[in-house]
């Protein structure tokens, strides 16, 4: 993985010298589709810039703030007809990634096949909250949050060019597979105030990645 990200920094320099100098900024939105979240989605905000284009290769750099809320628990006493809650859990997490890749087009300006392996790197925040239940009411009985460094791949492929007549904004439409894992930042916060079992999260995602490229320079 070391090497991959040194031979694409290596790649920046040295393409120039050959590569028509061309940089383009992007922002785009993400959403992918995961049962584990509310409303089966969690998704990310992204910019950045394609920076350089050399026969098929186009080399990217971009932010992305990722953020989601996985689904609430609630645990109930099946021993009371009709069943009593006991306790309510829910979650969220939101995460600052920088990301690398070596895009790949075929095609011309107006439409072609995108290819867009991305290296992702940064820093996931994860939190939960319990609540116990208070008479009829449930109460916060405890929150708790917890940041690691992450790092993982996006594979992604679509379409991309002038699909709108619109001078200097070209789009792309990409299928996207994600293997952030945010399963095992929750799995990793435990609560002091309760033994309850309460994991959330995911292993990866699959959803739809749209952006907007701007030719301004």
């Amino acid at each position: 993985m070391r090497k991959a990200l040194l031979i694409f920094v290596f790649s920046i320099f040295y393409f120039p010298v050959f590569s028509q100098i061309h940089p383009k900024i992007y922002t785009g939105l993400q959403g992918f589709y995961n049962k584990a979240y509310e409303s089966n989605l969690y998704g990310s905000f992204e910019v950045g810039a394609e920076l350089l284009k050399y026969k098929f290769l186009a080399p990217e750099i971009g932010v992305k703030y990722f953020g989601g809320s996985p689904n609430e628990l609630e645990t109930l006493d099946f021993e009371t007809n009709p069943p009593r809650g006991i306790a309510k859990f829910d979650s969220r997490f939101k995460a600052f990634i920088f990301s690398i890749g070596p895009k790949m087009i075929f095609g011309n300006e107006e439409a072609a096949l995108v290819f867009l392996p991305e290296y992702n790197f940064g820093n996931l925040r994860a939190y939960k909250r319990f609540f116990p239940t208070d008479g009829d009411l449930y109460s916060l009985s405890e929150s708790i949050d917890a940041s690691e460094s992450v790092n993982f791949w996006n594979f992604s492929a679509g379409i991309q060019g002038d699909f709108f007549d619109l001078d200097n904004i070209t789009f792309s439409l990409l299928v996207t597979y994600s293997t952030l894992d945010t399963e095992q930042a929750f799995k990793d916060l435990q609560f002091q105030n309760t033994s309850e079992n309460y994991n959330a999260g995911s292993k990866d995602g699959i959803g739809l990645s749209l952006r907007a490229y701007f030719d301004i320079f």
